[in-house]
């Protein structure tokens, strides 16, 4: 680096001061390396200070100038300073002037320009990096969140249960049995349509839902009660795609459903959430341990949204508290 500075001092006499001959004395070169140890050290420590009180995240175009600016009057005034020392105690006063204000100011700004630029480009390389890893990492909760939803919407019990209410319906009561039928293509149609997007509006989720809720209590009777507000109000606030239908799976799955204990789902929204709320009377000890699609719904937020997914437990509830997102808020799509 000092021979470098040293050649880069030589360069700048050649151009501006081309009546001196240029100068190869070993001893420049010396004092050119140490030079460039107390510039670039001190530089050094000036931009670590600099990555505490203004880190390149914060704002890149504030701290490429006060870093800039910092860096080239810090350099201008030790290669000053040392100039001077070396041309009173050292120089023999009829060689060229080892450092004037040319040679100051060109030596200061490039040395700071060229640690600047490669501090940005280090930045930017790792910023790159960093988000090259965010992408593949979103892309691929979006796929396990997808995987998911439709692991659950085909599922092979709930499928079984809906079979085994149909056959004992097409006897029984052939017209009953008939609109089951619809309203299990339905949900099936729902999933489909809705599994590659990102966010559907609250008025499309509810109606995507509507008869998959009308399956459940045809299968469940009074054993299960739904009461679904139509939260007019938000209708076209956003939520990522069946996840009403994934939370009450969820519920029928972890709570005993009897007529001695039916169960109770509630969703209505409360300010910026949706609040979907069950009773809570657990199959097993083990509660919620296995939480089918919630740590995937808490993924999906975290990746269209800094805002988070609550879930509270009392002793005879179990709620979970959605974000609304804004009418204008873009999703993920999925296709890709």
């Amino acid at each position: 680096m000092g021979a470098g500075l040293r050649l880069f001092i030589d360069i700048i006499y050649s151009v501006f001061y081309s009546d001196l001959p240029l100068s190869w004395d070993p001893n420049e070169y010396i004092y050119a390396i140490v030079l460039a140890l107390f510039v670039l050290e001190g530089i050094r420590f000036i931009n670590r200070r600099l990555d505490k009180i203004l880190p390149w995240e914060h704002g890149a175009k504030s701290r490429f100038i006060i870093q800039l600016s910092s860096n080239t009057v810090y350099a201008s005034v030790v290669i000053a300073f040392f100039g001077a020392f070396l041309y009173r105690f050292v120089s023999d006063h009829h060689s060229r002037p080892l450092f004037d204000e040319i040679v100051v100011i060109s030596t200061a700004l490039s040395l700071t320009i060229l640690v600047v630029a490669i501090e940005m480009g280090m930045f930017f390389l790792n910023k790159w990096k960093v988000s090259m890893i965010e992408i593949e990492r979103f892309k691929k909760e979006g796929l396990e969140f997808r995987h998911e939803m439709l692991k659950t919407q085909v599922n092979p019990h709930f499928l079984f249960n809906s079979l085994n209410t149909l056959s004992s319906l097409v006897y029984s009561d052939p017209n009953t049995a008939y609109s089951f039928i619809r309203k299990l293509s339905n949900v099936y149609r729902n999933v489909l349509e809705h599994r590659n997007k990102g966010l559907v509006s609250i008025q499309e989720e509810l109606q995507a839902i509507e008869s998959y809720v009308e399956l459940i209590r045809m299968r469940f009777g009074q054993k299960l009660v739904i009461e679904i507000d139509p939260m007019k109000e938000v209708a076209k606030c956003q939520v990522p795609p069946l996840i009403l239908q994934l939370l009450i799976e969820n519920a029928i799955k972890h709570n005993v459903v009897s007529t001695k204990y039916p169960l109770s789902i509630w969703v209505y929204h409360e300010g910026d959430q949706i609040v979907i709320k069950n009773s809570l009377r657990l199959k097993s000890s083990k509660g919620y341990s296995s939480k089918i699609g919630l740590d995937n719904i808490i993924s999906h937020y975290d990746i269209v949204t800094d805002k988070n997914v609550e879930i509270k437990q009392t002793e005879d509830s179990f709620i979970v508290l959605l974000p609304l997102l804004s009418p204008d808020y873009e999703g993920i799509d999925y296709r890709g």
